[in-house]
């Protein structure tokens, strides 16, 4: 019998509308460099939202200071209701079709929304400050574990993990930068938390919680998704410090666009909708994509068939910057943590050596690239040039079968 779950009642649900409603009425918002939202905006939402950040923020605090927020604007541009555009100004804009879809969505399709955009997409090492995710890995792994041995609505300690094991059920443990993870769970409704004081400023080496409570909900949700949809496995972005359970049947890639299965049978919405994959088929016609070293103040733009492979795409950048081609590659989709989520290297690579598809293998269509992303490719990992290569404009019915330079700025580099 599906468990009772009212959606109405999530704080999560009405703290992301009032997210969505603030971005919607600004429209080409200004971001930061590196593209998240400014200080002004962040100061502005926490008000308008339940779960307010830690005391310690000001007018001048950063998106990492506030959890909630970096977590629902990470929410909105994974998924892709909002597109960061890179140019000689980063912004934001609303993606209009995709919200308007969103917006036919009943509460608990918002709700599976919210929880697969998390749980699949989300870079979570832009939230945890670890520089990757395999801390919440661990926590989704071997806390939830721990805190699964619990009867609900009893209180469980909870610390900072520590070189003792203690396997006390009533004892949770867990890394330092799990927080912004264990902060997730409270949001969803799984489970009650008792933090600790709140610092004077942010320090990501401290714990911030000393106890939680497992929710009815929190115990049947958590089940699921730990028992057929284990965080290290489907988490895009996630750095997994584990290998695949023994006896867990995953001979072939993990299909995470079939994530809101076991959740149609658990909320008793066999007609449940997901907005993923967020296009189902990959795009036509012509990519102008400009490559650029902004160390050197130069740049090509590159006109090319959005069927070419990335093999295709590095030999006409190598041929493009005059380069000779006689080193390792890699393209990488995560700008802020290159090693984390999609990456596609050279097929020259020795086996077990790169993690990723091979370039040879992807093309620039099934990447499902938008207008104004930005994306990186480095090229001879001993001298390392980056790399910005950033979608200019997408031609869906220009067919061309031909690649070649459309605009040059400045003079190429000499490779060495």
């Amino acid at each position: 019998m599906p468990i009772a779950f009212n959606p109405a009642e999530s704080l999560l649900i009405d703290d992301f509308e009032a997210f969505l409603r603030y971005l919607e009425s600004k429209p080409a918002m200004p971001l930061t460099a590196a593209g998240d939202l400014k200080s002004a905006d962040l100061w502005a939402l926490n008000d308008r939202v339940n779960y307010k950040a830690p005391d310690y923020v000001t007018p001048r605090s950063r998106q990492i200071d506030y959890p909630l927020l970096g977590f629902l604007f990470q929410v909105a541009t994974s998924s892709r209701l909002f597109l960061v555009q890179f140019g000689k100004a980063t912004t934001l804009q609303a993606n209009r079709a995709r919200l308007d879809a969103y917006h036919q969505l009943t509460l608990e399709e918002r709700y599976v929304f919210l929880l697969e955009t998390a749980w699949c997409h989300l870079d979570w090492a832009t939230l945890d400050g670890d520089d990757r995710s395999g801390q919440g890995a661990a926590w989704f792994r071997e806390g939830v574990t721990q805190l699964l041995k619990n009867p609900i609505d009893v209180p469980v300690r909870v610390i900072a993990r520590s070189y003792t094991k203690d396997d006390a059920p009533d004892t949770v443990q867990a890394f330092v930068s799990a927080n912004v993870y264990i902060r997730m769970g409270y949001w969803f409704g799984w489970y009650d938390v008792r933090e600790l004081p709140t610092p004077s400023k942010r320090d990501k080496y401290s714990f911030e919680f000393e106890q939680i409570t497992l929710a009815e909900w929190g115990r049947e949700c958590l089940t699921v998704l730990h028992q057929r949809r284990p965080f290290h496995l489907w988490n895009q972005n996630a750095f997994s410090l584990f290998e695949p359970d023994a006896d867990a049947t995953y001979e072939e890639a993990v299909a995470v666009n079939v994530f809101v299965e076991p959740f149609r049978t658990l909320l008793d919405e066999p007609d449940l909708v997901s907005l993923y994959p967020i296009n189902p088929n990959p795009p036509k016609g012509t990519y102008w994509l400009r490559v650029e070293l902004p160390n050197h103040k130069v740049s090509r733009t590159i006109a090319m068939p959005a069927e070419e492979t990335l093999e295709g795409f590095h030999e006409a950048i190598q041929d493009a910057f005059n380069f000779d081609n006689d080193h390792l590659y890699i393209f990488c989709l995560n700008l802020r943590n290159p090693y984390n989520g999609p990456q596609y290297y050279d097929p020259r690579t020795e086996p077990g050596w790169a993690d990723g598809d091979p370039a040879d293998e992807a093309t620039l269509a099934s990447l499902n690239l938008y207008e104004g992303q930005r994306l990186l490719y480095i090229f001879d990992f001993g001298n390392r040039w980056e790399f910005f290569i950033t979608l200019e404009r997408h031609l869906p019915n220009e067919t061309t079968k031909t690649t070649k330079v459309i605009d040059k700025v400045g003079k190429a580099p000499r490779q060495y």
